[in-house]
């Protein structure tokens, strides 16, 4: 097999894990808008989150880590809509705003 066409592959694998690493890291975020929702007695809206930004930022120990933005609709008294988000950095919260 030659170099030229092992990139394919090697992409289609950088493809995959990247996609894989989303999903999970997606799922923390909305457990963590799940639980900020609930201390506030605030309603989650459509029940998910949307990933918004993608960039790269270094973490505490100052390694490349992906940071991800997510956004999650939110509701007081389930007629006025509102727009939180969560930054996740790797696997981390960073922060979580309402």
């Amino acid at each position: 097999m030659s170099a030229a066409s092992l990139i394919p592959l090697l992409l289609l694998g950088l493809l995959l894990w990247f996609w894989q690493n989303t999903l999970r890291i997606r799922e923390l975020a909305i457990s963590a808008a799940r639980q900020t929702c609930d201390r506030q007695n605030l309603q989650l809206l459509d029940g998910t989150v949307v990933l918004h930004r993608l960039s790269l930022k270094r973490n505490p120990a100052g390694r490349m880590t992906l940071r991800r933005t997510f956004l999650f609709g939110y509701s007081e008294d389930g007629v006025e809509r509102h727009t939180g988000f969560i930054i996740m950095l790797g696997s981390r919260i960073e922060q979580v705003g309402l």
